[in-house]
């Protein structure tokens, strides 16, 4: 059974560095696309189909950026653990470019139903990315401990909803809760990721259980086979190709 790393203090910071980094260069993005856009794009509050289109540029635009560049720091910073980077950015490309394909009709509805809505389709649609694109970050960190950065994630994702909602609640219109969803999700979902990575590591050192780790049998699945040490050697062997 492999070893888990300790997620160390200096790390946990740098990685809340790193969400808050990618999330501010993704909305940047945005202006970027926008101000590139601006000449084209029709005068107005009219909804037209060339403004949704430029909406649904900056959104592809600028969550590819938030979730490229937050991987790219993280596994920088925390290369032991997230040592597959290229295989990552890989993925984590092509599942936002799946995802900008399937977003497309959302918006096209959205704008038929109700114009208002369509700053909400954004912010899901980047909930959405950045919710994927962690838990392919956590998959091939390794498999060990994939249900460890599943808990981690999911549970960031939903006090973000929340937060969401308590801004609505507020009077905080849905503009500023777009812009500023980029930074702010992935801050929570490496603020809560690396929290329950610590608790964890707490746990295992003082009480020896290894319960996270999808080597542990807690169920007495005696009919699954333990994995032998060349499953071991091949998977060190991917790891040192990427």
């Amino acid at each position: 059974m492999i070893e888990k790393r300790p997620l160390t203090f200096t790390l946990f910071l740098l990685r809340l560095l790193s969400g808050v980094v990618g999330g501010v260069s993704g909305t940047l993005a945005i202006f970027v696309v926008y101000f590139i856009m601006l000449p084209v794009i029709p005068a107005g509050e009219e909804v037209t189909s060339i403004s949704v289109f430029a909406i649904i540029i900056m959104a592809f635009v600028g969550t590819l950026t938030a979730n490229t560049v937050t991987t790219l720091m993280v596994t920088f910073m925390d290369n032991q653990k997230y040592s597959r980077r290229k295989t990552t950015i890989t993925h984590i490309f092509l599942f936002n470019l799946v995802l900008f394909f399937l977003t497309i009709p959302l918006y096209m509805l959205a704008v038929y139903i109700n114009e208002d809505i369509v700053i909400g389709v954004a912010a899901l649609h980047f909930l959405l990315s950045a919710f994927i694109s962690a838990l392919i970050m956590e998959i091939l960190a390794g498999a060990e401990y994939s249900l460890l950065g599943i808990y981690g994630i999911s549970l960031g994702v939903f006090i973000s909803i929340g937060l969401a909602f308590m801004a609505l609640a507020t009077g905080t219109s849905q503009l500023v809760i777009t812009l500023g969803a980029m930074p702010i999700v992935w801050l929570i979902l490496q603020l809560v990721g690396g929290l329950v990575e610590l608790i964890y590591d707490n746990f295992l050192k003082y009480y020896g259980i290894d319960a996270l780790n999808v080597q542990t049998d807690l169920g007495g699945d005696k009919e699954v086979e333990a994995p032998t040490e060349e499953d071991d050697e091949d998977e060190e062997e991917m790891r040192e190709e990427d």
